[in-house]
């Protein structure tokens, strides 16, 4: 299905998401998490998921509860509510809950794919996919980059 032009930004960031989902199983299932692991997490959590998570919360969720999909904006919310909880656990030293977050972030860039994303293509008004499309710009550079080679994430080549 072809995704509705208002959503690419969107839609872009998901692909960069799935991407750091990737490399931190990766480093899980390789038993190197550590403390530059979750620093990247908060970093990229700062600059680019906390900003979608937003555009998600302000713009698309209030149209679609009032649109009658409160079941879609419960489990958005959850998701995001937990994925930060994540984070935050992460940091303060249970570096294994960021295979927890990676696994929960790829499961939930698939449920806005298929469900949430549809959903918002369906059911909500252009002026709200609008000004989606102008806080989250088609063609857009979120800086994946990962932290300084030799600590945390490495760059895929």
């Amino acid at each position: 299905m072809k995704r509705n032009v208002h959503l690419h930004g969107l839609g872009s960031d998901h692909h960069h998401a799935l991407v750091l989902s990737r490399r931190i199983q990766e480093a899980a299932a390789a038993g190197q998490l550590g403390a530059a692991h979750a620093a990247d997490v908060r970093r990229r959590y700062d600059e680019e998921l906390g900003p979608h998570f937003a555009i998600e919360e302000e713009e698309l969720l209030p149209a679609l509860g009032q649109a009658g999909r409160s079941d879609l904006v419960d489990r958005t919310l959850r998701d995001h509510r937990d994925l930060r909880g994540h984070i935050a656990a992460a940091e303060a030293g249970d570096v294994a809950r960021l295979g927890a977050f990676a696994r929960q972030l790829e499961a939930h860039v698939r449920f806005e794919e298929r469900e949430l994303f549809t959903a918002c293509e369906t059911l909500l008004p252009a002026g709200v996919l609008k000004r989606v499309a102008l806080r989250a710009p088609k063609g857009k550079k979120p800086g994946y980059g990962g932290p300084p080679a030799g600590r945390g994430l490495q760059s895929a080549a």
